[in-house]
């Protein structure tokens, strides 16, 4: 046999004894780097601004690299144990590759078969000690696989062993692949989105004639607001010239199915896809139509609007997100944030980092944190004045989970409170506030300071009805008075029609004038914002914080 035979039988050799680690890492880099990231859009697809179109290059990217990584360094190892056997079996490295697929399958049986109690991700703080039991599960499959491991190494050729692994290993990957194939294709998940990313344009612009400006500050209940309120007076001079409605009733538990009601005036009851029925609503907003007619620009300072396919109305600081490319680096980071988090066992899961799935800052678009704004309106005292008329829709981060904040919206190194969250949105109120008077437009100016619904920890409370009552003040046109309280009992149901009276220069007392005293009000339940799939409707006679006392109408609404 000739230097060159050799030299290719060696190689063979190699590339035999190298196969199952190879197979093991290329499943391993599959399941956590492809599977996962393109399993998780395709199932929260409203979660995300982007397509599947703009992700699967980083997605491939991240595999390549962990993929082709791991390969070199179980090569070096096996190289490197091969030197040193003495023309022996390369014992370590075998070793190594049982316990690479040890961790593998440990991992595929945590993230895959163990991940059904996984609390939501909504920013609240998660209690990982209530879930010792999942660790005991994942400690006991763990030993048990080591000791089949083991039990392989003395009783059967290690050869063998990794060729029985490296098996499992391919049988995992078929039920993978076919499981991805089927999600991908079972929620539509190439689809085009064709969506708005909102970005920061105009934010310090106004206008000197006449301009609409809502605050929707996320997650303020009205209850607690209004203890607020009553426990610090000088709260109460931030909004002079307001008149606040604390019986004021949401129509859904969640931000996604509200902002079609506050900016469409549309109910969803599942008669189509959201993405479908939110697109449809704002298309044909009755507001949006009018404001155009009226000459008013549209800003819709939102992160996370869901509004597919062509537009009716011209949104001014909305870019198109189809000359965005995914930076790998920061979506990468956000990506091994949810790997972690769901496929570490349980007790490690806490130092995954994640609080929710947020990949807004992979661009540069508008940011909703209490914080930003704060900074930004301080930062910029000088609004620049522009022709013409301005409305500008901002969600902001309100009182929203998580509690980081103390009531000056500083970081507190520990959690916070609900009550220091509203303190803190209040704060960042007063600033915007404060500079449409520092700028002399505060008279022309209608201002609707709101919620989308009021606070519950998504991963502790099963009724979502204690979220139906959200704050609701108004300010309009060259109005001014001492802060007022009035019991109208407000449906967001009615936003249509106040916002027009409003448009009309009306005061809130005249655009609430019409409104009964005593009324039937409409509330939409769903366990959670991943179950929107099954609404039940509920009728609601009483006080929108009386929640107890809400009750069903039969009318039960199902995608």
């Amino acid at each position: 046999m000739n230097t060159l035979e050799q030299h290719s039988s060696k190689f063979k050799s190699a590339l035999k004894e190298l196969l199952p680690a190879y197979i093991i890492a290329f499943v391993f880099c599959f399941m956590l780097f492809v599977y996962e990231p393109m399993l998780m859009y395709s199932t929260n697809q409203l979660d995300f601004w982007f397509d599947m179109a703009l992700m699967i290059g980083p997605v491939l990217l991240g595999f390549l690299i962990f993929f082709l990584g791991s390969s070199l360094i179980l090569t070096a190892a096996y190289l490197v144990n091969k030197a040193f056997a003495r023309g022996k079996e390369p014992m370590v490295y075998q070793i190594i590759t049982l316990l690479l697929f040890w961790a593998f399958f440990v991992t595929y049986l945590q993230g895959n078969m163990l991940a059904g109690s996984l609390p939501a991700l909504d920013g609240s703080t998660i209690d990982w000690d209530a879930f010792k039991s999942k660790d005991i599960v994942t400690a006991t499959i763990g030993v048990v696989l080591l000791g089949v491991i083991i039990f392989l190494i003395i009783k059967v050729e290690t050869t063998k062993a990794l060729k029985y692994v490296a098996g499992v290993s391919v049988a995992v990957f078929a039920i993978l692949f076919v499981t991805l194939v089927y999600e991908l294709i079972s929620w539509n998940a190439f689809a085009r989105k064709d969506s708005i990313i909102a970005t920061n344009t105009d934010f310090s612009s106004i206008s000197s004639d006449k301009n609409f400006v809502v605050l929707l500050n996320d997650a303020v209940g009205s209850s607690e607001f209004n203890s607020v309120l009553e426990n610090n007076p000088e709260y109460k001079k931030v909004f002079e010239d307001f008149t606040y409605y604390p019986d004021t009733l949401g129509c859904f538990p969640c931000t996604r199915d509200t902002i079609p009601v506050v900016l469409g005036g549309a109910l969803n009851k599942n008669e189509m896809k959201f993405e479908d029925f939110s697109s449809k609503a704002l298309n044909e907003s009755p507001f949006f139509k009018e404001l155009i007619e009226k000459g008013y620009d549209i800003n819709l300072y939102e992160s996370e609007l869901v509004w597919y396919g062509s537009k009716n109305f011209s949104i001014n600081n909305s870019t198109d997100y189809k000359n965005y490319r995914l930076p790998f680096k920061t979506f990468f980071h956000e990506e091994a944030k949810y790997i972690k988090y769901k496929y570490f066992p349980y007790y490690f899961k806490r130092y995954s980092d994640v609080e929710s799935m947020d990949f807004n800052g992979l661009v540069d678009k508008y940011i909703w944190d209490d914080r930003t704004i704060y900074k930004t309106v301080t930062k910029t005292p000088e609004l620049s004045k522009q022709s013409g008329k301005v409305f500008s829709f901002v969600h902001t981060e309100g009182a929203h989970i998580p509690f980081k904040y103390d009531k000056d919206l500083n970081i507190l190194d520990d959690y916070g409170t609900y009550e220091q969250k509203i303190e803190a949105t209040i704060k960042m109120v007063d600033a915007y506030i404060e500079r449409l008077k520092a700028n002399g437009v505060y008279d022309n100016t209608v201002i609707i300071v709101m919620a989308d619904h009021g606070n519950t920890n998504l991963n502790s409370a099963d009724d979502m009805l204690v979220r139906a009552n959200p704050m609701f003040m108004i300010k309009g046109i060259n109005e001014h008075h001492e802060f007022t309280k009035s019991d109208k009992p407000i449906s967001y149901l009615d936003l249509m029609d106040i916002y027009s009276a409003l448009l009309d220069d009306k005061t809130a007392e005249e655009a609430t004038a019409n409104i009964p005293d005593k009324r039937e009000r409409t509330f939409m339940w769903y366990r959670n914002f991943r179950l929107e799939d099954h609404i039940v409707e509920y009728v609601v006679t009483d006080k929108a914080w009386e929640w107890t006392k809400f009750k069903k109408t039969g009318r039960e609404y199902d995608l």
